[in-house]
């Protein structure tokens, strides 16, 4: 009686286990493919973008801002016959609105029709719509990373812990691979053109470079913190994937160590 007890405990235990490694593979995928549609989505509002203003040039060519984003909502918001200039402000400050105010007044562009603003507007306001679901997908992705990977979502941040899982495949196969391979994970035409010819420097990061303690810091020593970095995640990515364990406190915590010992190394 006690023996068939067992047997069906270890039976529920094992189907229990089936099931969460059953969901958590559905959840690496909805990750991942939200991932990829973000990355969709960057490059359809960069192409996008370019050419809304390559065409708003031609109306207004003086018209310059460094946010692509703000560009485009200040574009559609503008009538350059008659600005708000008060409305404007509330988009890029009194300095910057009265500027171009000053810019409309003596604009070299060519004076369109109703109907080619409106298109050009059109156009616009398509685009801020694909800003805003970016934006609303980037949330998404990051409420997802932090319940499938929690660990590397804390170490590296979940847009990061998101990309890697999307190019792998799964939090599995990317809990089986060793530190160096994270490491250099997107960035495997670089490294086939080192293996190709040995005169070529390999890579030193792949997606892991869009970590802020990496892309800040000096040349020299960026490949040093990837490394450290990477060797994180690979722990991390066992715990999410296999133990379920949080260990991300302490994972972060000697990384920042590291990171900090490589600075001051650095300094010396």
């Amino acid at each position: 009686m006690i023996r068939d007890k067992r047997e069906i405990r270890t039976r529920f235990m094992q189907k229990a286990r089936e099931t969460v490694k059953e969901a958590l593979k559905s959840r690496d995928m909805v990750l991942s493919g939200v991932a990829r549609s973000i990355e969709e989505l960057d490059k359809t509002i960069n192409q996008l973008t370019e050419r809304f203003e390559s065409w708003y040039q031609v109306y207004f060519p003086e018209l310059k801002l460094e946010d692509r984003q703000k560009y485009v909502q200040v574009a559609v918001f503008l009538d350059r016959e008659k600005i708000d200039t008060a409305g404007l402000a509330k988009l890029v400050g009194q300095k910057k609105a009265d500027e171009i105010n000053n810019l409309a007044k003596r604009t070299l562009g060519a004076k369109l029709n109703e109907k080619d603003i409106m298109e050009l507007k059109k156009l616009g306001e398509r685009i801020l719509a694909l800003y805003e679901l970016r934006e609303e997908y980037q949330k998404y992705e990051e409420e997802i990373a932090k319940e499938v990977a929690p660990n590397i979502s804390e170490i590296a941040g979940p847009e990061i812990a998101a990309k890697l899982i999307a190019h792998t495949g799964s939090l599995e196969k990317l809990a089986k691979m060793p530190a160096s391979t994270v490491q250099v994970l997107g960035a495997e035409k670089a490294l086939f053109k080192h293996l190709r010819n040995r005169k070529i420097a390999p890579p030193k990061h792949g997606i892991i470079f869009q970590y802020p303690n990496i892309n800040n810091m000096p040349k020299e020593i960026r490949g040093k913190i990837a490394r450290a970095l990477a060797n994180k995640i690979a722990i991390a990515a066992k715990a999410d994937a296999f133990t379920k364990n949080y260990i991300a406190d302490k994972l972060k915590e000697d990384l920042m160590k590291r990171i900090e010992e490589v600075k001051i190394k650095k300094k010396k």
